[in-house]
C-alpha cells in the first residue's frame, strides 16, 4: 500500500507563506480533496505530494510496503492531470499517447488504444487521423484521461480533473476515479469543484495566507 506522508510542511515563496505547517498521511485506496481559495496552494500541495517541489520546510516521503520511493522509481509510480500538461498539437491522439507512455516504457497494442479511448469517451475514428490541435478543450482533458488510465501508477496527483468537460465527461472522471481508488490507488484531487470534492474520502481545507 502505497502512503504519502506530510510532517511539518510548510511552503513560501519569495517570503510569502502560502501554507503550513502541515502534517498529514495521504493513503492508497482512498480520494483526498484538497480544496481552498485561488492562491490558497491547490496546485503546490500536488507538486510537493509528488516531489516535484521541495517544501520550504518539513518531510515529504512516499513510501510503499514500507519503503520509501526515491527517484525514479517514485516517478514511475505517480501519473498527473493538471492545466500545465500539453499534447503536441501535430500529432495524432494516438502518437501523443505513445510518445508520453513511451517514456514510461509502456507500448499500447491496438486493442487497448480503442479501448481506453471508449473509457474516456472519445470515438476512435472521429480522433485517430486528427490532429490534438484540432481538438475542443473537452477532448483534450478526456485524452489526458485516457493517458492517465494507461499509465499503470498508483499514485494519481488531478489538479482540476473535470475542468472543460461537459456533464458526461465529469461523470466519467467520477466513475474512473472511484474505480482506481477501489482498486487501492491513491488519489488526491485539487478542486474546488462541490461534485469532485463529493467523491472524496477525506478533506484538507488550504486557507491560504
Amino acid at each position: 500500500m502505497v502512503k504519502i506522508n506530510f510532517r511539518a510542511v510548510e511552503q513560501r515563496f519569495y517570503g510569502r507563506q502560502i501554507f503550513g505547517p502541515l502534517d498529514c498521511t495521504l493513503s492508497g485506496g482512498r480520494i483526498m480533496a484538497v480544496t481552498g481559495k485561488n492562491g490558497s496552494g491547490k496546485s503546490t500541495f500536488l507538486k510537493l505530494a509528488g516531489h516535484l517541489l521541495p517544501p520550504s520546510q518539513g518531510k515529504i516521503t512516499v513510501v510503499s510496503d514500507g519503503r520509501e520511493l526515491r527517484g525514479e522509481e517514485l516517478r514511475r509510480h505517480l501519473a498527473m492531470v493538471t492545466p500545465e500538461m500539453r499534447f503536441y498539437d501535430r500529432l495524432t491522439a494516438r502518437e501523443n499517447m505513445d510518445f508520453l507512455l513511451g517514456m514510461r516504457g509502456i507500448t499500447l497494442d491496438n486493442a487497448v488504444y480503442g479501448e481506453l479511448l471508449g473509457r474516456v469517451g472519445l470515438d476512435e475514428q472521429a480522433v485517430c487521423h486528427s490532429y490534438a490541435g484540432d481538438f475542443s478543450t473537452g477532448m483534450k482533458q478526456r485524452l489526458k484521461m485516457a493517458v492517465l488510465l494507461a499509465a499503470r501508477a498508483d499514485i494519481w496527483l488531478l489538479d482540476e480533473p473535470g475542468a472543460n468537460l461537459d456533464e458526461a465527461g465529469r461523470q466519467m472522471t467520477a466513475r474512473e476515479v472511484r474505480a482506481a481508488a477501489d482498486k487501492g490507488v491513491l488519489v488526491v484531487l485539487a478542486t474546488n469543484e462541490p461534485g469532485e470534492e463529493a467523491l472524496a474520502d477525506e478533506r484538507i481545507a488550504l486557507a491560504g495566507h
